[in-house]
């Protein structure tokens, strides 16, 4: 089925403000919409159709030294998606 959109945009935080201006239906990633279902401000549709969480990696080309930008980087962001995505193991 062809869907044609009313206003393309390139941006996902252009299309949850538009669907929060009740500008029609979006199709973003569950984080990006987070605060605005917890909100109210925005509602799951198709909930049955969502697909199966997928597992998330951070991958970076080997060294045996990792410069600390890179290092930082991957210390910040392994923490927050364990906390996002609600990884348990170790």
């Amino acid at each position: 089925m062809q869907v044609s959109s009313r206003l393309p945009v390139n941006l996902a935080e252009a299309a949850v403000t538009a669907a929060v201006a009740h500008a029609g239906i979006i199709r973003v990633l569950s984080d990006q919409v987070e605060s605005y279902l917890e909100s109210g401000a925005l509602v799951r549709l198709l909930q049955a159709f969502q697909p199966l969480p997928m597992p998330a990696s951070l991958v970076y080309p080997s060294h045996r030294q990792v410069p600390l930008k890179l290092r930082a980087f991957l210390d910040f962001a392994t923490t927050r998606l364990r906390e996002r995505l609600g990884y348990t193991g170790s």
